[in-house]
């Protein structure tokens, strides 16, 4: 009995460290993942988005971070990808949107995906069956070249 005790504690423990992990059992011989792991950023990814966050001009091998000032006040930040734009902010009017350029990539997404969860809590471009999507705490809405975050 003791044994059969000691089993079941142990099993206890090993789910609750799973559910922490965001996995979810729903008997011990079959582990659900239930939540996307966050997204492991590149070193790029990181040097873009201190770029942005600090508001100065930056390039790293295919990307590009440009900001356009007025009266020494920046007034809106671009992220090019091999020189089409991907993303840009309006600092004036806080407005933030998003774009493929046309180029539905891994690293398209990989940047853009980078931006938003720096910036815009909550919310990833994911693909379902070769199509583009904002999930925005886990609202889908169609990507859209353009689109406001």
């Amino acid at each position: 009995m003791m044994n059969q005790e000691w089993k079941q504690q142990d099993t206890i423990r090993t789910l609750f460290k799973l559910s922490h992990m965001g996995l979810h059992c729903v008997n011990p011989h079959s582990i659900i993942k239930v939540n996307q792991p966050p997204n492991i950023m590149r070193k790029i990814e990181e040097q873009m988005n201190n770029a942005i966050r600090y508001r100065r001009n930056w390039a790293g091998s295919n990307t590009t971070v440009t900001c356009y000032k007025k009266d020494g006040i920046t007034t809106e930040v671009n992220v090019l990808l091999h020189g089409h734009c991907i993303a840009w902010f309006d600092t004036a009017s806080n407005d933030f949107n998003i774009s493929s350029a046309g180029w539905e990539t891994v690293t398209t997404k990989s940047r853009l995906n980078a931006i938003l969860e720096e910036f815009c809590d909550g919310a990833r471009v994911i693909q379902r069956d070769f199509e583009w999507f904002l999930s925005d705490f886990g609202t889908l809405k169609p990507f859209v070249d353009g689109m406001k975050v």
